[in-house]
């Protein structure tokens, strides 16, 4: 909870952090800024944690703010004429950039790369902030957009800001559901907007989802979002046999289209380590392992994997001390691999006991 003095109320929000925080101590991760979290925070959590356990995202630190007055907070306008309590996204833009998103990098490893995803009124808010502070966030995910408001004025207002911008370094992911009539114009409107006016290097996406409610849309425009913003980010297996030199060129590409460093995953070292193991290339593995544990040198899971190329090479002092260290760090921070990591330590030093024995 912060207490808002620019809101005068107390605001809560809700925080995930990736399985690697607890032991990745010098590792940095951008921030997805969720809104009306009270309803999108779990799903959230569930596409991140999924997205980023399976190679498709990096991972993300996640702040799901909980809505209380949504009219006020997410619209530029008092439109009294249609609805009351208006006008207030001046405010709540103040609110996430002086305190809410000063106590987060405060608070946590963060890397500076920020992403604000909202939905129907939060999504017309969304489209404000880019409109109005586009630094404030590096991308936007505006789902299913309220667009009618104040006469269109989020289409209006976006316009009028790439009209009077030459660049833009950001990210824009907008996608709507099953609309027709005038709230599917709306849509088209912005999507010629976004085609004909935007600045350059200002990156986009249009997604329909026509099996989809407005209710319902969120959950795999998310996904979706995720994905488009992180284009190109997965590393196929296939992709292994090319080697390191590949590996690092791949993610320099991403890095440049996405807009932050963006360093080889440690499962992309990792499985180039076993891809050279299983080639017979072991000391191209242990060279492999060596820099995935200066890479992430709380991890179990690299030292884990660098013994067993010791123990390919036959070099057991040096699988002793590195399947020791493994279960130091499982001992320290919680693995879901613990139970292997300490059986594999107990072979090694049941292996070396009995060469000695002999």
């Amino acid at each position: 909870m912060i207490h808002s003095n620019i809101l005068n109320e107390d605001r809560t929000y809700q925080i995930y952090v990736p399985p690697s925080y607890q032991w990745a101590s010098d590792r940095t991760y951008p921030v997805l800024f969720v809104l009306d979290g009270e309803s999108n925070y779990t799903h959230t959590v569930g596409s991140v944690s999924f997205l980023s356990l399976k190679g498709e995202i990096p991972e993300l630190i996640i702040v799901a703010i909980t809505s209380t007055v949504r009219i006020r907070d997410y619209t530029q306008t008092d439109w009294s004429t249609h609805w009351f309590g208006g006008g207030g996204a001046k405010n709540f833009k103040r609110f996430l950039s002086e305190e809410l998103i000063p106590e987060i990098d405060k608070d946590f490893r963060t890397n500076g790369f920020r992403i604000l995803s909202g939905h129907s009124a939060a999504g017309q808010f969304a489209l404000y902030v880019l409109s109005s502070g586009p630094s404030l966030f590096n991308a936007y995910f505006t789902i299913s957009p309220e667009l009618t408001w104040d006469d269109h004025l989020p289409q209006r207002s976006l316009e009028e800001s790439f009209i009077k911008t030459d660049s833009l370094k950001a990210f824009l992911y907008f996608a709507w559901s099953d609309d027709s009539g005038g709230a599917l114009e709306d849509d088209m409107k912005l999507v010629e907007t976004l085609k004909t006016r935007s600045p350059k290097g200002f990156r986009w996406i249009g997604r329909a989802f026509p099996d989809e409610t407005h209710i319902s849309v969120p959950l795999l425009a998310q996904i979706d979002a995720l994905r488009q913003l992180y284009a190109g980010y997965r590393f196929h297996d296939d992709l292994l046999d090319k080697g390191l030199k590949f590996a690092e060129k791949h993610f320099q590409n991403v890095s440049k289209i996405v807009g932050y460093e963006i360093p080889i995953p440690e499962d992309i070292i990792n499985n180039l380590g076993y891809a050279a193991l299983e080639n017979g290339n072991i000391q191209e593995a242990i060279a492999l392992f060596k820099r995935n544990i200066q890479q992430n040198p709380y991890s179990a899971n690299a030292f884990d994997s660098i013994t067993d190329a010791y123990e390919k090479a036959g070099m057991w002092n040096e699988a002793m001390e590195s399947s020791g260290k493994a279960v130091e760090l499982v001992n320290r921070f919680s693995n879901p691999n613990s139970e292997i990591i300490i059986n594999h330590a107990k072979k090694i030093k049941e292996k070396i006991e009995s060469d000695k024995s002999k």
